[in-house]
């Protein structure tokens, strides 16, 4: 429940769309079709009078970004003693795609999407829509009500403990530094046995820029990409390329 409403809905000849969206957003919206832009899924091929696409893969540009920054900034002030790289590593499993599905899912925003794929199977339809929903409320509506409608969201569905205790993803991690600093970063991840051994393992290698950097070894793929990056995020932090 937000604000006296529940997010969860249904469609009946008796409900209008507008109010429809008032009980999912908690507030009024003043352009409907933004919203309704904001749950056209690509796969309906709509376009307008121009030749256009209709859906709503634009607003969910606006809306990821938006999201970033307002996840950001609550686990700044819900995590006063995190270091950077640690809040970073939080907001990416808030804002990753099998989380907004969910958080989709759970708050009604799936049911408004309309598609021609099964948006509980494919390609994060309902994921998307979420981040779409985003952008139309930051141009019907401002950065603020985008901000309330989030913290909501994410104050109601969201264990604070859960998202503490996240285990420490050295790849995520790499993949973070490399980003913000605008460097190339490879994985070039491959089976290989060695002479005293009878089963395969997995090296990976890592190279930043064309320059190789660390490699990781396990009997896994992803255990092998975790030791890479962990060695890499010490290797730039010994040489201070990059700071916690």
């Amino acid at each position: 429940m937000l604000n006296g409403f529940s997010f969860r809905y249904s469609f009946t000849k008796h409900r209008s769309y507008f109010y429809q969206l008032v009980l999912l957003l908690g507030f009024k919206p003043h352009n409907i079709d933004l919203y309704k832009l904001a749950f056209c899924h690509s796969s309906l091929s709509l376009t307008d009078k121009n030749g256009n696409p209709l859906n709503n893969e634009r607003l969910e540009f606006i809306g990821d970004a938006i999201l970033d920054a307002v996840i950001a900034d609550l686990l700044y002030i819900q995590f006063p003693n995190e270091n950077e790289g640690r809040l970073s590593l939080m907001r990416s499993n808030l804002v990753n795609r099998k989380n907004l599905d969910k958080l989709s899912q759970e708050t009604g925003i799936a049911d408004f999407i309309i598609t021609k794929i099964d948006n509980n199977h494919n390609q994060h339809v309902a994921g998307n829509a979420f981040e779409a929903l985003i952008g139309a409320i930051y141009y019907d509506r401002g950065f603020y009500k985008c901000k309330y409608f989030i913290n909501k969201i994410i104050e109601t569905y969201t264990k604070w403990d859960n998202i503490k205790m996240v285990e420490e993803d050295f790849k995520s991690l790499i993949f973070h530094y490399t980003q913000k600093l605008r460097w190339e970063l490879v994985f070039e991840t491959y089976e290989a046995i060695e002479a005293n051994e009878k089963h395969y393992h997995f090296i990976s290698e890592i190279s930043i820029n064309n320059q190789f950097i660390a490699q990781g070894k396990a009997w896994s793929k992803k255990q092998a990409e975790q030791n890479a990056a962990q060695i890499a995020i010490n290797t730039l932090k010994n040489n201070r390329m990059i700071i916690d």
